[in-house]
């Protein structure tokens, strides 16, 4: 949902018009909610600026929990286009993420209240490109070219980072605009996590908007977007199931497997992690992905005081992960007790995870590890995010980790925990009472927030299961 919301705030703020435009929102040809994009001249600090209002709209259902997110967002830009302040607000099953970002010459200055958990982050301004409000701004000044690209960054509230995009003219393309097939000018803009693609008349006139897993996003009046002509929209779409990746074969009680090879094509695996967890490797026609996670019994690891100075990086507070809070360590040293070793402490940490937390798939909004543990429920990142960050609170290198779980016979979007124990990454997953984490976990991203969940939405691709591992 996080990369959902913000591929299509990206997506508005790419037609850069004049007056207030409103999107229908569809998944699977059902409405799941609307966009809006305004953008006005004004003045700020006594200079003459643009603001560009936008808001987004999404009720849909996960894993069989109904979910409605709500985004409001307004960036003032220089009348060319670099951005200058931004507010951003998302909230959703009553949980809130607010943040205010001001731009200056080198970084931008960044508040972050997270449902009341307060932070600010520091970023540095990229050297090799501007951050931009309206990516089309990029092709429009200027002669206009097939095959033109430029790059770009823009700023991305939800996990408070800055990441770079590609913008290209591809040129006259057929598509279908509400079953009728049309010619118009493909636009595509090219995020790590997913490529949007605008379709434009020679006009200048929005057609459509495909964005990630499938959703579209088409030109309506405020009154049909909204659903406040008499047409209601109350969508039975389930995200989870959806947005599944189905393989060519079952895999029989996956949470038990030890080892998988998958061939994997469609979709460009290159930066997919590459590590003791698992090995992608190209091959004809795609990938090859070998998941071989190690096991915890394998090795004693070392203390959780020699784990720390290997890896002193991984211990430290990051955006939603205040382990240094007196709140954490407390809880830290209650739950270690006198536990010495990583793989003790950790597994003890991820145990009380377990039985503390209790699933609520109707929480769109990023969360800070605080309100998590307050509320007690959540979904798969917010098990990781308290997990990972009583890990650190206790002085055990930890990080998150982003993927695909197999259940049911397809691949799901997952989130979990890795803690180092002295010479490797070892996988914990909260969400389950096993202790040893299975290879039906492949990993799209790992990291702190703004890395682990910037990663790729694996759209239209074909999972081939060639071989399966049990001890």
């Amino acid at each position: 949902m996080r990369t959902i919301s913000a591929l299509c705030v990206l997506g508005l703020s790419s037609l850069g018009v004049a007056q207030e435009t409103y999107l229908g929102m569809y998944l699977q040809g059902q409405k799941i909610g609307y966009a809006s994009y305004l953008t006005t001249k004004t003045t700020l600090n006594g200079k003459s600026a643009k603001r560009n209002d936008s808001k987004t709209y999404m009720s849909l259902g996960l894993l069989g929990t109904p979910m409605t997110v709500n985004i409001l967002s307004t960036t003032w830009t220089t009348m060319d286009g670099k951005p200058i302040k931004m507010t951003f607000s998302m909230d959703s099953a009553g949980r809130t993420q607010n943040v205010l970002a001001n731009f200056g010459s080198k970084k931008v200055e960044v508040d972050i209240n997270n449902s009341g958990s307060k932070s600010h982050q520091s970023l540095d301004l990229p050297r090799s490109g501007s951050i931009v409000d309206d990516p089309l701004t990029l092709v429009n000044s200027g002669k206009k070219s097939i095959g033109q690209k430029r790059s770009f960054y823009v700023f991305d509230a939800t996990t408070v980072s800055i990441i770079k995009n590609d913008i290209k003219i591809v040129g006259p393309t057929k598509t279908t605009v509400r079953g009728k097939p049309m010619m118009g000018t493909l636009v595509e803009i090219t995020d790590p996590r997913a490529t949007m693609s605008v379709f434009m008349t020679k006009t200048g006139d929005l057609l459509k908007v495909e964005g990630p897993m499938g959703i579209e996003m088409l030109p309506e009046s405020k009154l049909v977007a909204m659903g406040m002509s008499g047409k209601k929209y109350a969508p039975s779409i389930d995200l989870a199931f959806s947005t599944s990746i189905a393989t060519d074969k079952p895999i029989d009680d996956p949470r038990t497997i030890t080892g998988l090879e998958l061939k994997i094509s469609g979709r460009d695996l290159s930066k997919l992690p590459s590590d003791q967890h698992q090995t992608v490797k190209k091959a004809d026609g795609g990938w090859l992905v070998s998941v071989h996670p190690p096991k915890i019994d394998s090795e004693p690891g070392v203390s959780v005081e020699e784990a720390a100075k290997q890896k002193p990086d991984w211990i430290k507070p990051s955006l939603n992960i205040p382990s240094d809070t007196g709140e954490f360590t407390h809880l830290a040293k209650k739950i270690v007790g006198d536990k010495t070793d990583v793989h003790g402490a950790s597994l003890a940490i991820k145990k009380y995870v377990y039985d503390l937390m209790r699933p609520n798939a109707g929480i769109g909004v990023l969360r800070n590890a605080s309100e998590v543990l307050k509320t007690k429920e959540g979904v798969c990142r917010d098990y990781a995010i308290l997990t990972c960050t009583i890990l650190r609170a206790a002085g055990i290198p930890a990080r998150l980790a982003s993927g695909l779980v197999n259940w049911d016979g397809k691949f799901y979007y997952h989130a979990w925990c890795e803690s180092w124990d002295g010479a490797r990454w070892i996988g914990l997953d909260s969400t389950v009472p096993e202790e040893q984490i299975s290879a039906g976990h492949v990993k799209l991203g790992d990291g702190n927030v703004e890395s682990a969940f910037t990663f790729a939405v694996l759209d239209h691709v074909k999972v081939k299961v060639l071989n399966v591992k049990r001890d």
